[in-house]
């Protein structure tokens, strides 16, 4: 919109505010409306969850952990498989996250016809979500693809494979720059937060070890905690 110093004039711009603030008000009502109606539409939801009303679910495939923020308009699709985010994760805006696929192999006709056999599953894979993982703005995350605990995935990446604890995963194709810390301190951050049984083994812990930035020591079971 094109304005000058001199116009609008102060009345004009004083009713454009009043119904500016009209229409915001209406936005928040159908949001808030909206909100409610659609909340217990999730597969599954933890206490204390926040999801933007306008963003585009299929609701009925999605379960969702405590204390998760979806961010501003994410896209969360999956047809017939599940998408499963844990505890204490939080997006950026406009997150894509799609599980299932679809047919490419069949000569003769348009893909679009073409529908899937219940023995398809390996198309209609979903995606998991560890806890405490941080999404950045208008990641994308494809189906079969697994976060683990505690990583995080920077805005733009586009993730088509496994991303292990702790990492911090971007780009197109999404590739790990490094872990978050020191595998020792992976531990100790593990100790403060999860109980024993909950705590990576000492196998998932030993499997950081080549990644940059884990400066690792050799891992045993006492240092592991369990």
């Amino acid at each position: 919109m094109r304005v000058s110093s001199h116009r609008p004039a102060r009345v004009v711009v004083g009713v454009a505010r009043l119904l500016d603030l009209i229409c915001v008000s209406g936005m928040r009502v159908r949001r808030a409306v909206r909100g409610l109606a659609s909340a217990g539409r999730f597969a599954a939801r933890g206490d204390n969850f926040t999801f933007d009303p306008d963003g585009i679910y299929t609701y009925e495939t999605i379960e969702v952990g405590r204390n998760v923020d979806l961010g501003h308009r994410p896209v969360i699709m999956a047809a017939r498989s599940r998408i499963r985010i844990g505890d204490n994760v939080m997006f950026g805006p406009e997150v894509t996250i799609r599980g299932g696929n679809h047919r490419i192999d069949r000569v003769g006709a348009p893909m679009i016809s073409v529908e899937k056999a219940p023995s398809d599953a390996a198309l209609d894979r979903g995606v998991t979500i560890g806890d405490d993982v941080w999404v950045g703005t208008r990641a994308v995350i494809l189906h079969g693809v697994t976060i683990g605990r505690g990583a995080v995935i920077g805005a733009g990446a586009v993730v088509t494979r496994p991303v292990p604890p702790y990492a911090v995963a971007a780009g197109n194709p999404a590739r790990v720059i490094r872990l978050r810390w020191p595998v020792e301190t992976i531990i100790s951050h593990e100790q403060q937060l999860y109980p024993p049984e909950r705590r990576l083994a000492p196998a998932e812990l030993a499997a950081l070890s080549d990644l940059p930035g884990s400066e690792v020591r050799p891992v045993s079971s006492a240092a592991a905690g369990r």
